[in-house]
């Protein structure tokens, strides 16, 4: 399965993408943690984003797509994937659709998980993470 799951923050495409990802046996790729490893590994895309999250700056849609091409080309992906959160916009959603056709993998589902604001909220503020080992919590649920 080709997934995208879209929401708000906290809106549990995270969780909802892990239970996927454990269920389908195929990898939840997230943009954060794509930028994250790519800034810690030094990739040339990893130091195009470091250079604009320092100067403060969003990362482009080039250097976020150049990353989601390089990790959909990667093995893993060959039987589906779940894209946690991208697109956000719809230049990125056009980009996507392109950049999936060239690669052969189209979408199969779009799944938006839409939850009221106020749940959001709480959801958000109350979320907590060890600074240690990294145990996540909400103190409201």
């Amino acid at each position: 399965m080709r997934i995208v799951l879209l929401g708000a923050p906290g809106s549990g495409k995270g969780t909802q993408g892990k239970l996927l990802e454990e269920r389908y046996k195929i990898p939840q790729i997230s943009t954060g943690d794509l930028l994250r490893a790519a800034v810690a590994a030094g990739t040339p895309l990893g130091r195009q984003a470091k250079t604009a999250m320092d100067a403060g700056q969003l990362v482009t849609d080039d250097v976020v797509l150049g990353m989601i091409r390089e990790r959909l080309s990667a093995r893993d992906t060959h039987n589906g994937f779940i894209l946690d959160g991208f697109p956000r916009n719809i230049p990125q959603a056009q980009a996507l659709d392109q950049m999936l056709a060239e690669l052969s993998k189209p979408l199969e589902l779009t799944l938006l998980i839409d939850v009221d604001f106020d749940a959001l909220m709480q959801r958000l503020t109350g979320r907590r993470t060890c600074g240690s080992c990294g145990w996540e919590c909400n103190v409201y649920l």
